[in-house]
């Protein structure tokens, strides 16, 4: 059982945004970690220049240490009640106990009480992503469509759907 004590979700902070992106490298892989870093830095770019990219960051801290970490992104061009999973992500030793289930209930939350309605999710058709795409399926999201060969090694992207 997670204790309120030790588990608390806030706003991810700039200062946060290095350590983010090593634990999305831990979670997934160092490509996505890379990438990570450099959507996350843009986010606190624009955002101290006063300008909105559609992003949310969320951080998972346990004991005050960032265990996990959860985005939710508007396209502007987008229906104004899509939002798109922006960056999910828990610690290895951290799965499986419930602590992304939390995460997840907590950034849907949040997503309905800022309007939207449709939460998407993209993924990957490797073995990377296995578990990911478990868990999505284990907490409410259906698969609504595919892109096929869309990564060079010819995988294909999944992406997932879940109304809130």
């Amino acid at each position: 059982m997670i204790s309120e004590q030790e588990l608390k979700i806030r706003e991810l902070l700039p200062e946060m945004a290095d350590g983010a992106a090593e634990l999305i490298c831990a979670a997934m892989n160092p490509d996505e970690g890379a990438w990570a870093r450099l959507t996350i830095k843009r986010h606190f770019a624009l955002r101290a220049q006063g300008l909105e990219d559609g992003r949310h960051y969320f951080a998972l801290l346990v004991d005050g240490i960032l265990a996990g970490i959860s985005g939710l992104h508007h396209y502007e061009w987008g229906p104004e009640e899509n939002v798109w999973l922006g960056w999910f992500a828990l610690s290895p030793n951290l799965q499986g106990r419930g602590f992304g289930v939390r995460l997840m209930t907590e950034t849907e939350r949040t997503a309905r009480s800022l309007g939207y309605r449709k939460l998407f999710v993209e993924t990957y058709a490797t073995p990377t992503f296995a578990r990911a795409i478990r868990f999505y399926t284990r907490t409410g999201f259906r698969q609504a469509g595919m892109i096929e060969n869309y990564l060079p090694d010819g995988s294909a992207m999944l992406v997932f759907l879940k109304v809130l």
